[in-house]
């Protein structure tokens, strides 16, 4: 790769990390090119960029961003996903990661929280923000539909 490559690399990451969701590190231990372009279709609606990309790299896209820190997660070849919806990226991950154990999760970082491996498979087995709200209309529709159950049972006893 040539210096202006890594520069517009660079440039091009540090954007991307300036508006992401969240971003988690993922070890390629031996998956083949088709598994990988698997994993990158199931991903793709969910992150802004998923590329392997040199350590030293990634760590000077960082600076001057929230994700500074995840550099020390940086420690082998890794690939990363930079998300624009982090709780779907997690879910993904981690059921990649379950099928295809080559895949190693590393860690990541969703808002303020650095997390490891055990943290990303914990947020992929949280509900996601659809399933809350659907949930929720449950909640709030089924004391009118039962009410108006009760009163039709009711109706049909005094006929």
């Amino acid at each position: 790769m040539k210096r202006t490559e890594k520069a517009d690399l660079i440039s091009s990451l540090n954007t991307l990390l300036k508006d992401a969701d969240g971003i988690f590190v993922v070890e390629n231990n031996g998956l083949t090119v088709k598994q990988f372009e698997s994993l990158r279709k199931e991903l793709k609606p969910h992150v802004s960029l998923f590329k392997v990309v040199k350590n030293r790299l990634f760590k000077l896209a960082t600076r001057d961003t929230n994700f500074s820190d995840t550099n020390d997660l940086m420690q082998r070849p890794t690939a990363i996903a930079i998300a624009s919806d982090s709780l779907a990226v997690t879910k993904v991950l981690a059921a990649f990661a379950e099928k295809n154990p080559k895949l190693a999760l590393v860690g990541g970082k969703m808002g303020a929280d650095l997390l490891d491996a055990k943290g990303v498979e914990q947020l992929s087995k949280l509900p996601s923000l659809l399933e809350i709200r659907g949930t929720i209309a449950r909640i709030l529709v089924e004391p009118g539909s039962r009410l108006a159950r009760v009163s039709a049972e009711r109706g049909k006893q005094e006929q």
